[in-house]
């Protein structure tokens, strides 16, 4: 290893330096001396008295040396207490306090090629945050945990709060640290933060135009929130808190659809589908019912990119209809019946004799008292599938008996109107 020293290969002048005692003998070394000869036991620099060389062993850097050791040995054992705040500058203008440290180290494949952490592009970060004025009362702005929501971010995405990102890549999972950004750099929050509030109260304001905060200030009366709307027009400095919960690398789960290439999204829809079926057969309906759900709106994705009619779209369009029918069959497992007819309907548009559209449609349609609707379907499957007669017989008796039974309970319902006699108020004798 060489020592980074000047070109002369001389030591640096004697500069006042903290002095400390060598253990086991009275020789005065300065601390500086002591740290470079630690980090440095393979070089072949020499020390002359209380001098030290130039580059790597100067004050600054040791102390910026010995922070990063101490950060390495807090990641190496595990926390049974938070550790004491310490205050890094890690980006422009924007100060890091770490406020509970992370037991994780850092994965093989987020490791700078010098040292340190480096996320690689499109890794998923999942975290709480807080955003607080840096008044006496540390007024709080937004907090998603008051919201019971998590937020989600893709580095390389070009998210509209950059140092966001920025902020995020210098930490850890289970980490929990506050950055304090200056008024500058805090141009555009006001709006961003007004859409993620929005997000986290569930608002829809269709009415939204899209324009700058500015405009959006003068023609819709301000951003909607008091708090945001003072910021917009008096920035200030905000301390922002943020705790990493999750934290996932590219390639160990499944993307998110709106990053994903046209490739990836066709590759993912029969991995949901099996998904689903897998899910099914343990009896878990309503999270397989989500899985067909995704795969149909990925196709929904793909088939815009198509023009109508042609070969592909029309491909696209025909990988739908089993999906169609199992998520049916789920909504149906769920009694969730006029769902399910809605989806067989949708199967049975582009497939008028799908087997098992047909059935399906006809069981939700008993279910509904659709009585009618359901023979008519059972009948269209005794044609397309002539070895289903006896199943579709033994439907159409279940029918006719449940309209018996509708007929009887509905006779008696009528006779009890027509023997029920008024009772006849006894008229009040007059004095």
């Amino acid at each position: 290893m060489e020592c980074l020293r000047s070109e002369s290969n001389k030591v640096c002048d004697n500069q006042p330096t903290n002095l400390i005692m060598s253990p086991g003998s009275k020789t005065v070394i300065s601390k500086q001396t002591r740290a470079c000869e630690n980090l440095h036991q393979d070089c072949n620099h020499k020390h002359k008295g209380d001098r030290y060389c130039k580059g790597s062993c100067n004050p600054a850097l040791l102390r910026n040396l010995s922070t990063a050791i101490q950060n390495w040995k807090l990641r190496d054992k595990p926390l049974s207490h938070k550790i004491a705040p310490t205050t890094e500058c890690v980006l422009k203008n924007i100060e890091k306090r770490i406020i509970h440290g992370s037991v994780e180290k850092i994965p093989l494949d987020c490791q700078a090629c010098g040292g340190g952490l480096a996320y690689p592009k499109e890794t998923k970060f999942i975290f709480h945050y807080q955003v607080r004025k840096l008044d006496e009362d540390c007024t709080v702005i937004d907090d998603t945990r008051k919201y019971g929501k998590t937020m989600e971010l893709y580095s390389g995405k070009e998210f509209q709060l950059e140092f966001w990102e920025q902020c995020l890549g210098t930490m850890l999972p289970g980490e929990v640290s506050s950055f304090v950004v200056p008024a500058e750099r805090l141009a555009s929050f006001p709006a961003v933060n007004k859409k993620l509030r929005d997000y986290m109260l569930n608002k829809k304001d269709h009415s939204v135009k899209h324009c700058c905060g500015l405009m959006s200030l003068q023609e819709q009366g301000g951003l909607g929130y008091s708090d945001l709307d003072e910021l917009m027009m008096k920035p200030e400095p905000l301390e922002f808190i943020f705790d990493l919960v999750k934290v996932e690398i590219p390639g160990t789960g499944r993307k998110d659809t709106w990053i994903m290439t046209p490739e990836e999204k066709f590759a993912t829809v029969p991995v949901l589908r099996e998904e689903g079926n897998q899910l099914y057969s343990h009896g878990e309906y309503n999270k397989a019912a989500i899985c067909y759900s995704e795969a149909l709106g990925i196709l929904d994705q793909l088939i815009l990119r198509e023009k109508p009619g042609e070969p592909e779209w029309i491909e696209l369009d025909k990988s739908r209809i089993p999906l169609f029918v199992n998520l049916a069959q789920c909504q149906f497992k769920e009694k969730n019946y006029y769902a399910a007819i809605q989806n067989t309907t949708e199967a049975l548009s582009r497939d008028p004799t799908n087997i098992k559209a047909l059935y399906r449609r006809s069981k939700a349609y008993i279910e509904t008292w659709d009585l009618d609707l359901a023979t008519e379907d059972l009948r269209k499957l005794a044609i397309c599938r002539p070895d289903m007669k006896k199943t579709v017989e033994n439907e159409l008796n279940m029918i006719e008996s449940k309209r018996v039974d509708q007929e009887i309970k509905e006779r008696q319902k009528l006779a009890g109107k027509l023997c029920t006699r008024p009772k006849l108020v006894p008229e009040s004798n007059s004095h």
